[in-house]
């Protein structure tokens, strides 16, 4: 019998690839160390379910007690092909449909002493025991070139997989990446259902940015982040139909920028190239 955590897990599921143009003979299963201290591998298990039916059927289940100790912020690749999945660190079987598309599937990373869900990806849905708040509705993609579902920014957990996991570029044992133009793909970030609208223009001297947000009245949190998940700036406002906040972009030219704006109603997301 499994037991679901409700204490913020030291290792996570940071990153999926389970759908490839072709043939899904790359799929992967990315797990970080967000603690401070390192963790022993060896005591969990990675179980993978099928929820077609609607109930969890358990299809996949690996764990070897020769698996190391993941350092503080390091990451532990699962993969069923060395060959093609850079950053590999264990290879298993099948070589080819490895973790099943969806929807309504999920993975968890089990403690194999107490049998405790130590974290939990439901995608395509959510499905009952395996999902942390609302199953993620990002999809992961055959048709767009390489896509993968990650966390963002990196290792970023919330008890939420829809808020945590959105499509990236495939970044194997390394930070992860959404600026998707970097693996060739040109989709932009989902916004949150309700999402207020936002405007983003220059200050005269290019040295700042000016945000503008509308939407009902209660506070707005304002995030600035690199592509690689990085905090830059922020700030938490009052928002009474419409708020106003700038940040200073002196050492940030020439970088790609997402700015996000979120209320009580939603979230919304703004891709910002600086000269």
């Amino acid at each position: 019998m499994l037991f679901c955590s409700s204490i913020s897990a030291q290792v996570v599921i940071n990153e999926v690839d389970y759908d490839q143009p072709s043939t899904d003979n790359a799929e992967y299963l990315e797990i970080k160390n967000v603690g401070s201290t390192p963790y022993a591998l060896s005591g969990i298990a990675i179980m993978m379910f099928n929820g077609s039916s609607g109930s969890p059927v358990e299809y996949r289940n690996f764990s070897n007690p020769e698996w190391p100790d993941l350092a503080p912020g390091d990451y532990f690749v699962l993969c069923g092909n060395l060959s093609l999945v850079v950053n590999c660190d264990f290879e298993v079987s099948p070589a080819t449909n490895l973790i099943q598309n969806g929807p309504t599937d999920a993975i968890a990373l089990v403690d194999l002493g107490s049998m405790e869900v130590l974290d939990a990806l439901s995608y395509g849905g959510s499905l009952d025991g395996y999902t942390e708040g609302t199953g993620s509705t990002e999809t992961d993609s055959n048709t767009e070139g390489l896509l993968a579902l990650s966390r963002w920014p990196d290792g970023a957990d919330t008890d939420d997989n829809d808020t945590d996991f959105t499509v990236s570029c495939p970044t194997p044992g390394a930070i992860n990446d959404i600026e998707l133009s970097n693996c060739g793909i040109n989709t932009g970030i989902k916004d949150t259902p309700t999402a207020p609208s936002m405007l983003i223009i220059p200050a005269p001297g290019m040295d700042r940015l000016m945000v503008y947000v509308e939407g009902p009245s209660g506070t707005v949190d304002y995030q600035v982040f690199t592509a690689d998940g990085a905090l830059v700036a922020g700030q938490t406002g009052l928002l009474a139909d419409r708020s106003t906040w700038s940040f200073s972009t002196v050492d940030l030219h020439g970088r790609l920028l997402l700015v996000k704006a979120t209320t009580a109603n939603g979230s919304t997301t703004r891709k910002v190239m600086l000269p």
